[in-house]
């Protein structure tokens, strides 16, 4: 029961953040797709015509969902960084942590409920939307080109993911006590190096073997250091 209200309070909390990379998905998303559907219409008109031959690389036309898959991809980054900041950042400037420590809940409690609140965060806010938009792009009664492949549905999961990676290294920076100029930035420099990675790949199932093991690094240096740290 205590982690659940614990977890309600933190979603509480990040509440105007999740709304607002929502909202802000949706409605850039949506102009961007909305934008692209008479160009993606056009070339695939006028292209090709009834009876005619057509190579494979003719139909590699960019993606319907590529401008939306860009601004998903930004958008979740900005939301590990805003979820991040205010999860673990605002604490420490605000000199919170020993009120929030000092509840009759353990350590281990706070920072699980923290760190679901956020996953929860990330599948609600960005899920839907992206589901949403998918759907919509292989509606073939809307247009007459080849509908998006499942393997660009599933790139949009690791945006996701890479954007819960940086929140991760967001809230390792925030629980680090070192200074600016030695290690307090590694946490964020890591994130940085599996993002780097897991978008070099080619096969979708090495990003997320990158992703998975950033993460669990992560989880454990922010772990240690969150139940071993003098508030």
């Amino acid at each position: 029961m205590k982690f659940l209200a614990l977890m309600r309070k933190e979603l509480r909390e990040s509440l105007p953040w999740m709304l607002l990379a929502a909202i802000f998905f949706l409605v850039f998303g949506g102009l961007a797709q909305r934008a692209m559907m008479p160009m993606y219409a056009r070339f695939y008109f006028t292209t090709f015509s009834p009876g005619s031959n057509v190579a494979t690389y003719q139909l590699t036309k960019p993606s319907l969902l590529q401008p939306v898959g860009t601004l998903l991809f930004l958008t979740s980054i900005a939301l590990g960084l805003m979820l991040g900041g205010r999860q673990f950042w605002v604490a420490h400037f605000t000199k919170t942590w020993g009120f929030m420590l000092h509840r009759s809940v353990s350590r281990q409690t706070i920072l699980a409920a923290k760190l679901t609140a956020a996953a929860v965060a990330f599948v609600i806010c960005l899920g839907p939307v992206w589901l949403a938009f998918f759907w919509y792009a292989c509606r073939l009664e809307l247009l007459a080109a080849p509908p998006p492949t499942i393997r660009v549905f599933i790139e949009g999961w690791i945006y996701i993911l890479l954007g819960f990676v940086v929140y991760l290294g967001t809230c390792l920076a925030g629980l680090s006590r070192v200074k600016w100029y030695t290690t307090k930035i590694f946490g964020l420099a890591f994130a940085v190096l599996i993002l780097v990675t897991a978008l070099a790949q080619w096969q979708p199932i090495l990003a997320f073997a990158a992703i998975i093991a950033g993460i669990l690094i992560l989880l454990t240096q922010i772990t240690d250091t969150f139940l071993n740290r003098e508030f």
